[in-house]
Order: structure tokens, then sequence, then C-alpha cells
């Protein structure tokens, strides 16, 4: 689930202001999960985690890249605490930026104070066209296609018709409907995550073969430049 569609009339001109450059990629995804998880570092490990987020985010905007998306992975990757401390930085930096940023995932199932700053974040950016930010939050790319199943399966009982499953017919109707397919996907290491499982056929993929909490804005910089050679 998402908290709001993005204007698509909005995309097309984005896309015609940020491709200046043809070899750079127009939708980036970042996974930056798992973290450790022992109670004595989790919490200075996400504060770390989050102060390099702010950080890439700045390599979109460098990179005039129009989409990014970033993954913080499953409800049990998640500080939760730590993050809802850090998103009035977010908030300022979408603002200050001109960033239309919405959430993927089920992050209603979080605790109430994050979930109601993760609608401000969301509400306040959603006029925004210069750049679209997306994050993943208690997200799982296997429960988004999930989904998407159940919503056709309940459409076609409630419309009467048993018309054929189609590709169209799920791109439709996943979290990532109305966004352009991923050009390059970045993994800390050589596991794939499944940010947006159904549209990265065909993804280029770049391993970090970085733990997580020292991914950089310079290693998100190098991904981006090698794709563009």
């Amino acid at each position: 689930m998402l908290l709001q569609m993005i204007d698509l009339s909005k995309l097309p001109q984005l896309l015609l202001k940020k491709t200046t450059d043809k070899n750079k990629p127009k939708h980036v995804i970042l996974n930056l999960y798992p973290i450790v998880t022992t109670e004595d570092t989790n919490k200075a490990g996400y504060q770390r985690l989050l102060t390099n987020v702010l950080s890439i985010i700045d390599t979109q905007i460098e990179n005039n890249i129009p989409i990014l998306t970033i993954s913080l992975g499953k409800k049990e990757n998640i500080n939760e605490n730590v993050l809802f401390g850090e998103m009035d930085k977010f908030i300022e930096k979408a603002n200050e930026h001109k960033i239309n940023v919405t959430i993927f995932g089920k992050w209603y199932d979080l605790k109430g104070q994050l979930v109601e700053q993760l609608k401000k974040l969301n509400s306040d950016t959603k006029e925004f066209d210069h750049f679209f930010l997306n994050f993943c939050i208690n997200y799982d790319g296997k429960e988004e296609i999930k989904d998407a199943s159940r919503v056709i399966v309940k459409k076609a009982i409630m419309d009467k018709k048993d018309d054929e499953v189609t590709i169209d017919l799920i791109k439709e109707n996943i979290y990532s409907s109305f966004l352009l397919p991923p050009d390059l996907v970045i993994e800390p290491d050589s596991t794939f995550r499944g940010t947006f499982l159904w549209d990265s056929y065909n993804t280029k993929i770049f391993q970090l073969n970085k733990p997580v909490l020292d991914i950089t804005k310079a290693d998100v910089s190098k991904a981006i430049e090698k794709y563009s050679q």
C-alpha cells in the first residue's frame, strides 16, 4: 500500500527535463537492509544509516535522476523510534529540493506516531515535481504481487468477469503501477532483495559488496556512473 498516487501528468515533463544525458538511469532502486540487529548497536546503527540516506538523496539531485526508490526493508529491519526521530530532517530535505515523496509497503502496521510523520512527509510534498523519491518501508516484493492478485480476483468476482489475466492487468494493480520500471538496482551484496519485483525484469544490478551501514553517497554515485558507461 502507498500513501498517495503520483500525479502522472507531471512525469512526462519531469523525464524530459531530467534526461539530457540519455545514458543516465531514469529510475534507481537502492536497497538498504538488513543492518546489525543486536540491542546494543541497533539504535546507533540505524542513526548512521539514516544520516547516510539523507546524503544519498543529494545524489539523486546532483545526477538529475527523476525517480529514486530507497527500500528500508521489512518491519524487523527498521528501528521505528529512530526513524520517527529523524522524520523532520526528511521533510525539510524534501521541501528544500521540491521532492515528491511516496511511501510503499505496510507502513500502517508501524507505530502510530511514525505513521503520522510518514503521512506528513507525503502530504507536505505531494505538489512537488522536481524529483520523485519513494521509500519502501515495511515492504516485501512478494506481498506486493500477492496484494495485486487479491485485487484482481475481487474485481473479477464483483464484475462477474473471467477475463484472462494479462501482464498489463497485473502491472495496473501493483503498488508501483504508475512508476517507470527501474533501470538500475543497487544491492549491498549478491542477494537480490526483490524490490518492485514485478518490474525488475531486465534491470541492471550493481553489487556494492559492502555492509549496509558503510554505504555512502559516493557508492551510489559510482553505481550510477558505471551504469552510464
